[in-house]
């Protein structure tokens, strides 16, 4: 007969102290063939050393953890982006020595407050003690310095963070059903909000560039989708691309990151590249290069171009529940050339069984923030086939890493 309760020393022992052995010798197998640019054995070790510290921690330390050490944590890496500290440490030396009362001076900042911060951040693992109040920067602290990297602590968890810990006030509400609801989400419960989402209302409290500096950070790191091991473009889309018309639109493609990387890559592609998003965003869309067409365009309204090679999303649906996804794959069914177009989305697909953890984590940010998600293989093939819309996928295109976006391509059943 199994037992009701649980006895409360597990709270006080090793999580799985039976695993640890296993998991160090699996590492030391993993590291014995690891070379920084093997990007899969890294991420295997990532799983591994993570799945080693937990079955270290006792869960009550996993609980403080949670709810002392991280929020605290985030705490002070938020004040030090606010404030500048990452950026002044940098200026003053990357690899130097830095007194918290030389920093707070220059700051103006309280020297007591500050010690405070930096010495919880340097209890986490970012920042090496020299002495007392003195320390180094470690490369994940000279990266906060970078807007790109720490820009995603303001805009994430100071503009709009309060939505997954309220998650449940939210779910408690709607009596416990999955959110596909993009006009009633977390967000707006939280904050008690009529902007239509977090992201719009993320302009209006003055924080749109960090979240474009955020949507920088994110993708760095990870392969393009034109990349020859996800997406061979010069063999999948440039045969019969007709030689003046619309080769890519980039439709809802923010800055355009993804469409000046991939003029880049290939500078003699045919036609024309076009980069489609709101007026306000285009406006901002001034670091590309100028043979990019820019166009203001909503994606709920008719695709006005017709008929081009490809149409390409990048993190867009994932951003929306079926519906509002079913009218913004609608517009763009309308526009394809049967035969001849493309529609290329760039998104994760969370597989069956062994969901690799920055998936599952992207899908708890959709759901918390924005009542969408980040879908499986199934659930793609749902949401495009079975919507009656015309559309069919012809192939996931993948570079078998788990952390990286796949290419799911379509075309006019």
């Amino acid at each position: 007969m199994s037992k009701t309760t649980v006895d409360l020393s597990l709270a006080t022992r090793p999580s799985d102290a039976d695993a640890v052995s296993g998991l160090i010798k699996d590492l030391d197998g993993l590291n014995q063939n690891w070379k920084e640019e093997n990007e899969e054995t890294r991420l295997k070790m990532v799983v591994k050393a993570r799945s080693l510290l937990q079955s270290l921690l006792t869960p009550r330390e996993q609980m403080v953890q949670h709810t002392w050490a991280d929020p605290g944590l985030d705490a002070a890496l938020i004040t030090g982006v606010d404030v500048g500290l990452w950026k002044l440490m940098v200026k003053n030396g990357v690899d130097a020595v830095h007194k918290v009362d030389d920093l707070a001076k220059s700051l103006g900042m309280d020297p007591q407050l500050l010690g405070r911060l930096m010495r919880h951040v340097c209890a986490m693992g970012h920042l090496v003690e020299v002495a007392q109040d003195e320390y180094k920067l470690t490369n994940f602290t000279k990266s906060m310095s970078l807007d790109v990297i720490g820009d995603g602590y303001v805009c994430l968890l100071g503009g709009i963070g309060r939505s997954p810990f309220e998650f449940y006030k939210f779910l408690r509400e709607t009596n416990w059903r999955n959110p596909v609801d993009a006009a009633h989400t977390a967000f707006h419960a939280s904050y008690n909000s009529t902007v239509p989402n977090c992201m719009l209302y993320l302009g209006t409290i003055g924080m749109g560039p960090q979240m474009n500096h955020h949507m920088g950070g994110y993708r760095q790191g990870r392969l393009p989708w034109h990349h020859p091991k996800i997406y061979p473009v010069e063999k999948e889309l440039f045969p019969g691309a007709e030689p003046d018309a619309p080769l890519v639109v980039d439709v809802a493609g923010g800055l355009g990151h993804d469409i000046d990387e991939f003029r880049r890559k290939y500078p003699n592609h045919p036609g024309k590249l076009i980069l489609q998003d709101l007026a306000p965003v285009i406006e901002d869309a001034k670091d590309i290069d100028p043979s990019i067409e820019r166009m203001p365009h909503d994606f709920l309204t008719e695709q006005p171009i017709k008929g081009a090679r490809a149409y390409f999303m990048h993190s867009i649906l994932h951003d929306w529940p079926d519906d509002v996804c079913q009218k913004i794959l609608a517009r763009l069914a309308e526009a394809m050339k049967p035969g001849y177009s493309k529609l290329l989305i760039f998104e994760c697909v969370i597989p069956s069984t062994g969901a690799y953890w920055e998936s599952t984590a992207g899908d708890m940010l959709m759901m918390t923030q924005l009542s969408a998600c980040e879908r499986t293989e199934d659930q793609w093939h749902s949401l495009i086939e079975g919507s009656g819309l015309g559309l069919k996928i012809t192939k996931f295109w993948s570079s078998g890493l788990s952390a990286v976006e796949n290419v799911i391509e379509c075309e006019l059943a």
